[in-house]
């Protein structure tokens, strides 16, 4: 249960960076997009969810036999769902006191404790922002908050963050693809297309991290 447990929280821990407090920076690694997916994902009927996890399942197969590196952890939104609605309640307002400032992360872990809860251990994603002084994080925020509301692009926060000697972070599946020849990648992209057209069919959100490759 506690690896069940522990899987949720990090869903939930996509608010907020661990050490750094501001969520810009999770947008980069787990876009808006994907939190879209996983909140339909929960309003769904057992039948479209189970159709979902079909497709999820086959695309997932089918790119890692192209040469990607899809994560083999076990799906979020299944993970939440084998936990009780009070457990889910309680773990939602930690985060939310943690996030306003109310309690620090030490009392958030207590809590989780008391909750016989194992926080999540920080990605190393996080360990590379801790490592920041103070002025260069709050440069490094400013640069995302710019990036998120649409008035700086992608090209120029990678620039700048250059800049000030901090490598924009890259999930593993997308590292994996840009090492693929040239064919390989059209064949991503198709395989993409199609499960993102059947999704489409369900009238359900894409997962941002998938569609990504497309572009």
């Amino acid at each position: 249960m506690n690896q069940i447990l522990k899987y949720w929280i990090y869903v939930l821990s996509t608010f907020f960076v661990v050490g750094i407090t501001f969520s810009s920076v999770s947008s980069v690694y787990a876009n808006s997009g994907h939190h879209k997916f996983h909140e339909e994902y929960e309003q769904l009927d057992a039948k479209t969810k189970e159709k979902v996890d079909s497709i999820l399942s086959s695309l997932k197969t089918d790119l890692k036999e192209l040469g990607l590196k899809v994560p083999d952890h076990p799906k979020k939104h299944e993970s939440s769902q084998k936990l009780d609605d009070k457990t889910k309640t309680k773990v939602k307002e930690i985060f939310k006191q943690l996030k306003s400032g109310k309690i620090t992360k030490k009392e958030a872990d207590e809590k989780f404790a008391a909750l016989g809860i194992s926080p999540p251990k920080k990605d190393q994603h996080c360990q590379a922002f801790e490592n920041l002084d103070e002025k260069t994080k709050t440069k490094v925020k400013e640069i995302f908050k710019q990036k998120r509301e649409g008035t700086m692009t992608k090209e120029e926060a990678e620039i700048q963050l250059a800049e000030l000697g901090v490598q924009m972070p890259k999930h593993p599946m997308h590292e994996s693809y840009e090492k693929l020849d040239e064919e390989t990648k059209k064949k991503v992209k198709i395989r993409i297309e199609e499960a993102k057209a059947e999704f489409k069919k369900l009238n359900v959100t894409f997962p941002k991290k998938f569609d990504s490759l497309t572009k």
